[in-house]
């Protein structure tokens, strides 16, 4: 009986090494699997519009539309909460508040009013939350200052509607107009921001904006009609959500005195407006819900550029227009490029407007690409612009032909590269890197220019701001996320207060970064020592300068000469065991333990979309710089072991990337 026990005993043991043997062997192939996708659980989503509008409700339908499209599907693995305020401030703010507390993965918000009673019963919780149907976010006073300064946890679109375009049409329609009416909630910030516009193009235009305002929609009518008996030419109507609600009182009191009304929030020609130019809502919100979808996929809302769509859509109601006191025209080019048209007989023709052709021109567009080095970062946003490309409905040799060039490291050969790609016949130029975006723009006017792999387009010469810049330049930024670093370092590191870094004094992009780096160091109670490298050749030994300070940690900023020569930080930190982080993600091949940096292929993908934007004609002045959409967070727990720097479990489980 006991040498049975013995024998069971044994085999169990047996069995239990084996198995951990298994798991120990396994471990590589585990670890290497992260970021591969698991099975989907039953995510929950609460979605607040602010009142029962159509514009409203065809976002609603477009977000549920553009999440089915990223693969979450009610009833499948999405749960979906339905909120609607119906045009209360109050109750709005209750639902929000509901909303925060819920439980809920994500959150989606249609309208200002919405977005502002959620982002601020948010600020605690910080949940993701995707908004939509927004005229200014910045306007909207919710923590957004610019396309990339916002809430980490807020992402979405703005929509600001065409005014100036709508009242240059009203103009076009009926030049003798002199004085437009509007009414407008004052407690609305979007119908502030369109209307602060409109004061401007009206004073340009030589019109006369007539104003009144309202607090609810039961005050809407009596308004309008007040401004009727003031003799306006027109009504406008802004993306006001008081006044839509009660857009039928607006048109009957314009009919009434025989005056159209026109708006920026289609369709309302079907309600009686002579016409309206502003989004098609419908695409706004799917475009929405493919963002909400990439969130709930694993986007990080922080790495996201709020920027501004506007799929513009005309609709006119020519039965209208034969009622009217004063005459009103409207050109054939506007029927013929109309989505709908209201006939005099007050039938609908809807006309499927077609997508704008890749290449209007139908020309070869010659695109030069200037390098200032061939560095990792240059490599790999090489890689994605060859990504993006393939992706692309431009087809090589017929649409485009793509010329590289390189100055090898050397700043005095980027002029010549430049001068080279002009007289070829270059249309369009990439610089890539901030040494070759400087020449650019000192060299090129009468070219769009789409920059890439430029950390700070500002600190180069390209503008004011994201949205202020130079006519001719447009592109994609990779600012250096100093914050997310600085978060890692807290969280995992809290003992590394004292950190280092070299830069290169001959790059305006390296001092920049190294100012920004210092002074969110010092507002975050770290101290960062930095060291000059004026040289490749001064690099290795302005290491081991930085080596010898008093330093916990190397935290490198990425520019070109660091990022050529990395390995020469990584020798020096390996001799001296000082533990070694890079903002540049492409750096632990070369030696960094942790790196946490912008992704350069998904930025080399998103200067092609910026390219095909200007061949297919959009205006680079017009276009925001935008960063790209996500950051890579990559370890490599050997070469932390070189510098006998310890990975925590926790902050392996986060990475992007895992480098044995």
């Amino acid at each position: 009986m006991l040498q049975a026990f013995r024998r069971l005993a044994l085999g169990l043991i047996l069995i239990a090494a084996a198995a951990a043997l298994l798991l120990l062997s396994d471990l590589g192939s585990r670890i290497q699997a992260k970021g591969k996708s698991h099975p989907q659980t039953i995510r929950r989503v609460a979605v607040l519009q602010h009142a029962s509008q159509s514009v409203l409700d065809q976002g609603r339908d477009g977000i549920f539309a553009g999440l089915a499209e990223r693969g979450w599907k009610e009833g499948q693995n999405l749960e979906i909460k339905r909120y609607n305020a119906e045009g209360d401030v109050t109750v709005s703010q209750a639902i929000a508040r509901e909303m925060v507390s819920g439980g809920n993965d994500l959150l989606l918000t249609i309208s200002t009013p919405s977005l502002q009673a959620v982002a601020n019963a948010n600020k605690a919780a910080a949940r993701p939350h995707v908004f939509g149907l927004v005229t200014s976010p910045v306007a909207a006073g919710v923590g957004i200052t610019s396309p990339t300064d916002h809430p980490a946890w807020l992402a979405g679109y703005g929509t600001m509607q065409p005014v100036a375009k709508a009242f240059e049409t009203a103009r076009s329609m009926n030049p003798a107009l002199k004085t437009v009416g509007v009414v407008w909630n004052a407690g609305e910030a979007n119908a502030e921001a369109q209307v602060k516009l409109a004061r401007k193009v009206c004073a340009d235009m030589g019109l006369t904006l007539s104003e009144t305002t309202v607090e609810n929609s039961a005050g809407v009518g009596e308004a309008a009609a007040a401004l009727v008996s003031r003799g306006v030419d027109a009504i406008w109507m802004p993306g006001d959500v008081t006044v839509i609600t009660a857009v039928d009182s607006v048109i009957a009191a314009a009919k009434k005195g025989r005056i159209p009304v026109f708006t920026v929030i289609p369709p309302n020609a079907k309600r009686g407006a002579l016409f309206d130019l502003g989004a098609d809502y419908q695409e706004v919100g799917r475009l929405t819900g493919l963002l909400a979808g990439d969130i709930l996929n694993g986007r990080d809302p922080a790495s996201i550029s709020i920027e501004n769509v506007m799929p513009e859509t005309l609709t006119l109601n020519l039965q209208t227009a034969t009622g009217l006191k004063a005459k009103w025209t409207i050109p054939d080019s506007f029927i013929q490029s109309a989505g709908l048209v209201i006939d005099e007989n007050g039938v609908e023709q809807s006309r499927a407007v077609a997508p704008p052709a890749p290449n209007p021109t139908g020309k070869k567009w010659k695109i030069g690409v200037v390098l200032y080095n061939e560095s990792p970062p240059a490599e790999e946003t090489l890689h994605g612009m060859t990504d993006g490309w393939k992706e692309s409905p431009l087809v090589e040799g017929k649409d485009y032909t793509v010329k590289v060039r390189s100055a090898q490291g050397d700043m005095t050969a980027i002029s010549g590269c430049l001068d080279t790609a002009v007289t070829e016949g270059a249309d369009l130029i990439v610089p890539l890197s901030t040494p070759s975006l400087q020449t650019a723009i000192s060299k090129i006017r009468n070219k769009p220019i789409v920059f890439s792999l430029v950390a700070n387009p500002m600190a180069a010469g390209a503008g004011k701001s994201y949205t202020e810049h130079l006519p001719n330049v447009t592109g994609t930024t990779v600012l250096a996320p100093f914050g997310d670093m600085l978060d890692l370092l807290e969280k995992f590191y809290p003992h590394y207060k004292r950190l280092g870094t070299l830069f290169c004094p001959a790059e305006a992009n390296s001092v920049d970064l190294k100012d920004a780096f210092a002074a969110e160091c010092r507002k975050r109670g770290f101290i960062l020592e930095t060291v000059a490298a004026n040289s490749p050749a001064e690099l290795a030994d302005s290491a081991v300068s930085l080596m010898i300070r008093p330093i916990d940690a190397v935290t490198q900023i990425s520019d070109n000469m660091t990022s050529a020569g990395f390995t020469a930080i990584t020798k020096a930190a390996r001799q001296s065991r000082k533990p070694l982080f890079s903002l540049n993600s492409t750096m632990v091949p070369q030696g960094a333990a942790v790196a946490l940096g912008r992704d350069y292929h998904e930025a080399g993908r998103e200067t092609i979309r910026m390219i095909e934007r200007v061949i297919r004609g959009e205006d680079p002045g017009k276009m925001p710089f935008i960063l790209p959409s996500k950051v890579v967070l990559a370890i490599s727990p050997p070469n932390a072991l070189a510098v006998e720097m310890p990975i925590p479990p926790d902050l392996l489980k986060k990475a992007d990337k895992v480098i044995e």
